[in-house]
């Protein structure tokens, strides 16, 4: 039960599997963070894909460039100390910071950057779209991409993008630093230590990981030879605490000093007590509904557009949105250029049931839902269902970890949420409204709209990348705003609903745990008061 899953963290890492009471407070030195790791496949940063493994990986490595949470659109040095752009705007130098060395004790070179950006790319999963969408392949990015001296990095991209678009995916945790010789002994048939990552860590953060078992427990030491200093908090605890109530339950006594997995109630009433202070942290994603282009029924625009009328906005704005979410119906995040404020969608149930008749099926269907677990997305799915029901439509939801199926094209109807890690509203479009190859050879994973076997209007994909070429701001901006109309009229398979916020709950003693929007949250910053 919850009150164990914390008394075998204590037990294992502190008293050795001795029996030990709950602690009613957490220790001074110690961070107690409650996640929901039910998606959590791994650790190695050129592969995962999701929000707790990242803040994770946030903390056992580097990037060359550091993004702050209060000002997210600033790049600021951090592996690389200094970078140059040349005139013609394709070719990046960057100046590798000496003197930093990887958990193993191997100094950090810019060897390594080459290495593992070049990993990144070979490896071709979903994170690498972080690089592969400025042109970047396997075939390339071995010239493209070279360390000229083990402190200096050349980086050529093979177009002119806007310098702005590099900086920020060189700030991603897809493009964290792995200490290639340590890695070299670890790797099994060309799989670039794969494998070995997944539990493991080779990076020069802040924090080096201890102990991990999937959907229990991870523990993470703090690295006392960090090159920005020693952490406050000598070690950091994740505990896997699905339940909300569990969750609230345990911040509440104190237990645990971050819960992350709220419900939006629970929060309300933590957040009344005053206990704990409640972060909303913005994000550049959206909650979705996909639509699968390869159906029949759901490939047809007045189907797609149906299903834009039986979503509760308003009422889930209200309830369990309230902490999860802003109402934005259109593409472009909110606070970006081209954003559009207007919502002209609102729950409608007789316009659906008009709109699925006209497009041939006025006694409505039978479709499979995928919706991802936990909250608020279980709660959003059952919403869906109960409307779709209302309009002739009979959902069979299922509530479980489904990414594999959607990443492959194998379901009919999925919804979740994306987190975008660039702070610029190309970020979301190329995932969204790009997909330059829908044949399923092509495994364009990365793109949301690929997965979704949607053949986006040429149009749309052509602004897109004017758009993320352009250099000039008020010329950007302006495609920006052709882009989010030409998107809202095509009746997209992607229905977005919510722009995304992720809700933290932390303990009022705890000072310095700010939420990250590119999901980049850093425990070096935490310390805590009496």
């Amino acid at each position: 039960m919850p009150k164990l899953n914390f008394v075998a963290i204590a037990s294992a890492a502190v008293l050795a599997c001795s029996s030990a009471p709950v602690f009613a407070k957490t220790p001074p030195d110690q961070l107690v963070i409650a996640i929901m790791m039910t998606t959590m496949r791994g650790l190695d940063p050129h592969e995962i894909n999701q929000l707790e493994a990242a803040e994770v990986v946030a903390n056992l490595y580097d990037r060359l460039i550091e993004l702050p949470a209060d000002n997210v659109t600033v790049p600021k040095p951090s592996l690389a100390e200094s970078w140059m752009v040349s005139e013609d705007g394709r070719t990046f130098t960057f100046k590798i910071r000496q003197g930093v060395r990887f958990h193993s004790g191997n100094p950090l070179t810019a060897k390594d950057v080459e290495w593992s950006l070049h990993r990144l790319v070979n490896l071709g999963l979903a994170p690498s779209t972080d690089l592969r969408q400025w042109g970047f392949s396997a075939k390339n990015v071995d010239t493209l991409i070279r360390a000229t001296d083990d402190h200096t990095l050349v980086l050529q991209t093979p177009e002119v993008w806007n310098p702005n678009l590099i900086l920020y995916s060189l700030a991603s945790f897809s493009t964290s630093i792995v200490d290639s010789a340590f890695l070299a002994s670890r790797e099994k048939n060309g799989d670039w230590a794969r494998n070995y990552l997944q539990t493991r860590d080779a990076g020069s953060g802040p924090y080096s990981l201890t102990t991990w078992r999937s959907n229990q427990l991870l523990i993470a030491d703090a690295v006392p030879e960090y090159w920005k200093g020693v952490p406050a908090m000598r070690r950091v605890f994740m505990s896997h605490i699905p339940e909300s109530s569990a969750q609230r339950l345990q911040i509440d006594a104190g237990d645990v000093d971050v819960a992350t997995r709220l419900s939006s109630t629970d929060l309300l009433g933590l957040e009344a007590d005053g206990k704990v202070s409640v972060q909303k942290v913005p994000g550049f994603g959206f909650y979705y509904l996909a639509l699968n282009q390869k159906d029949e029924i759901l490939s047809k625009p007045k189907v797609r557009e149906a299903f834009r009328y039986l979503i509760d906005y308003d009422g889930l704005s209200s309830t369990v949105m309230k902490y999860y979410g802003t109402k934005q119906q259109s593409i472009i995040p909110a606070g970006l250029p081209g954003a559009r404020s207007d919502n002209p969608y609102k729950l409608d149930i007789d316009k659906a049931k008009q709109l699925i008749a006209e497009a041939g099926y006025p006694d409505g269907f039978s479709k499979v839902y995928f919706a991802q677990p936990g909250t608020p997305e279980s709660e959003v799915g059952i919403s869906l269902q109960n409307n779709a029901a209302k309009a002739g439509i009979k959902l069979d939801l299922q509530i479980g970890d489904q990414i594999g199926k959607f990443r492959s094209r194998q379901f009919e109807l999925f919804s979740s949420r994306t987190g975008d890690r660039l702070p610029d509203p190309h970020a979301v479009l190329q995932s969204y409204a790009t997909n330059a190859d829908n044949s399923d050879a092509a495994k364009l994973a990365g793109l949301v709209a690929w997965r979704t076997a949607w053949d986006v209007p040429k149009d749309i994909q052509d602004l897109v990348m004017a758009a993320a070429h352009e250099i000039d701001p008020e010329k950007r901006e302006e495609l920006y705003g052709r882009i989010n109309e030409a998107y809202m009229r095509a009746s997209p398979a992607l229905v977005t609903s919510f722009q995304r916020t992720d809700p933290k709950a932390v303990r009022t003693e705890v000072k310095g745990y700010v939420g990250h929007p590119t999901w980049l949250t850093r425990w070096d910053t935490v310390s805590k008061s009496e």
